[in-house]
């Protein structure tokens, strides 16, 4: 297993920069996630790591050594590819062994040949794919193509394993219990591995951290909890969640009012208990979707958002809810199932103080929440 260092990694295509500068340590046997939309530099920073981009600036080490130069096969990583890349005329067997036969060593070949039979037995056992070792790959279901291509990773005993979007492939159910599948291997075999996706859910599964790429730059690097409950900035609080979080944007503070009193759709206290925005500066608030719940109009302890209801999703185990704001904006909440509520009913939904985020506008970063201070009022 290996520790990855990567200091100030850039890649740019003629004058377009892919990966613009990226900072980041991997301990020896952690799983990370990169996650982030497309074309963020996900992939790209993937096969930097993989030595199948050249690295245009900045260093990557391996246990500290340099390996900016250093081809695939001397990194000793596996990678697995989002199109598994299985030798179609090959058995399953074959896959697996066949990243072991170039390195065969020198003199008693048998000897080799038993110890490639045995290690590729072994793989096949820990992946349940031993009985289709004499199988091709068109005559396998597409949970068994990927297991085949984690096992020719993972037969040479690699440093690093990478995974770039292994599961986009696989239908829904299928690549729900692969996700599980995953995270077991990960646990029997705690090789240090990069995993690329865009999928929330298998980076906030899989992970023992996640980093949230945008155009290139990291974002925030947290364990799966912090990412969701504690976005760095209001593109993470808007990217992370399905539906992403509410964000209503409020206008800077006028002369002798440090919160303004002309904001369209968020209204702050005017003191705010020392709370870092208190200097008037324009901010954001954010509330999550699930934090949202019917409210009364005189309920001291919650922040609230009048709406009037467009869209009700009935998803059996509880309704989405969109709403339109009388500023123009709108809401998401995410209700209870048999909540009675109806398209074109006017609503007045409520959250805890700690459930709501604020952010600085000009920098989108977070400040924090307004949890044990006077309450916010959202009257829109």
């Amino acid at each position: 297993m290996a520790r990855i260092e990567m200091q100030g990694l850039v890649k740019t295509y003629g004058s377009e920069t892919v990966v613009d500068g990226i900072d980041l340590t991997i301990d020896d046997g952690e799983l990370v996630v990169l996650l982030g939309p497309s074309g963020c530099g996900k992939t790209t920073t993937l096969r930097m790591v993989a030595g199948l981009e050249q690295i245009t600036g900045g260093e990557l080490r391996f246990d500290g050594e340099v390996v900016n130069h250093e081809p695939p096969d001397r990194r000793a990583v596996g990678m697995v590819f989002q199109n598994y890349a299985l030798y179609p005329h090959m058995t399953v067997a074959g896959n697996l062994s066949f990243g072991l036969q170039s390195r065969r060593p020198r003199g008693s070949r048998r000897k080799a040949r038993a110890d490639e039979r045995r290690r590729v037995q072994e793989i096949a056992e820990l992946l349940e794919i031993d009985h289709v070792l004499d199988h091709r790959p068109k005559e396998l279901s597409g949970g068994q193509r990927q297991r085949v291509a984690l096992g020719r990773a993972l037969i040479r005993e690699p440093r690093v394993f990478l995974l770039d979007e292994p599961l986009s492939n696989l239908d829904a159910s299928l690549r729900d219990r692969m996700r599980m599948e995953l995270a077991r291997l990960h646990e029997r075999l705690p090789v240090t591995t990069v995993y690329v996706t865009h999928d929330q859910s298998e980076a906030l599964t899989l992970a023992d951290r996640v980093v949230v790429m945008h155009e290139g730059r990291i974002r925030q690097v947290a364990a799966p909890g912090d990412v969701y409950d504690r976005p760095a900035d209001v593109f993470v609080a808007g990217f992370i969640g399905s539906p992403g979080m509410n964000l209503w944007p409020r206008a800077a503070a006028g002369d002798g009012d440090p919160f303004g009193d002309a904001a369209p759709g968020v209204e702050l206290p005017r003191d705010a208990g020392g709370a870092p925005w208190s200097d008037g500066r324009a901010v954001t608030v954010g509330v999550r979707p699930e934090h949202l719940r019917l409210a009364g109009r005189h309920q001291d302890d919650l922040a609230r958002v009048s709406c009037r209801v467009d869209v009700v999703e009935n998803l059996g185990s509880h309704l989405l809810v969109h709403g339109s704001l009388p500023c123009g904006g709108g809401v998401v909440a995410h209700l209870q199932a048999g909540a009675g509520v109806v398209r074109d009913q006017d609503l007045v939904l409520g959250a805890l103080p700690e459930h709501v985020h604020v952010f600085d506008t000009g920098t989108g970063e977070r400040l924090g929440t307004v949890a044990d201070r006077e309450r916010i009022a959202v009257t829109v």
